[in-house]
């Protein structure tokens, strides 16, 4: 189940459940603020956060103060000093600095998966089946039929 994120004006906000109270309720995400809301229903639960999204705005005018941003555009990767090397190599082969390169890569990447993430799981399996068909000829293909309706059904073996 993919996790329910509400959005406003660049701004997102977490969806919890309170069992004991009945209440859903959340908070501003990716802010260093506290601001938190909650409601009865989902509805309820977006109007109460955009209402404390546009206070919380409306308060940093009057008092002055830049409101925290959700996200200032920057962020530390820790790559591993190989991977630093073969993304700082691949980079000048481009003609092109690391932060350009990673940009190129994520854009690629995030315009594939248009959700942000998409987690693929590959499962491969090795079927065989054994039979002992009898083999006619089969003049108009020029090669060997086999046929299976007077055999046994076929056992079925899975090979993870």
């Amino acid at each position: 189940m993919k996790p329910t994120v509400l959005e406003y004006k660049g701004y997102q906000g977490s969806v919890e459940v309170s069992l004991e109270d009945n209440v859903l309720h959340g908070k501003i995400l990716h802010i260093v603020d506290l601001v938190t809301f909650e409601a009865q229903t989902p509805e309820g639960l977006q109007q109460a956060f955009e209402q404390e999204v546009d206070e919380y705005l409306a308060f940093c005018e009057e008092e002055g103060v830049a409101p925290d941003k959700p996200f200032s555009g920057t962020f530390n990767v820790r790559l591993g000093p190989d991977m630093h090397r073969q993304l700082a190599l691949a980079a000048s082969r481009e003609g092109m600095g690391i932060n350009e390169t990673l940009k190129r890569v994520l854009a690629t990447w995030l315009r594939d998966c248009p959700d942000g993430y998409r987690v693929v799981h590959h499962h491969n399996h090795m079927h065989e089946h054994f039979h002992a068909p009898t083999a006619e000829a089969d003049t108009f293909r020029g090669g060997v039929d086999f046929n299976l309706s007077d055999q046994p059904r076929p056992q079925l073996r899975v090979i993870q």
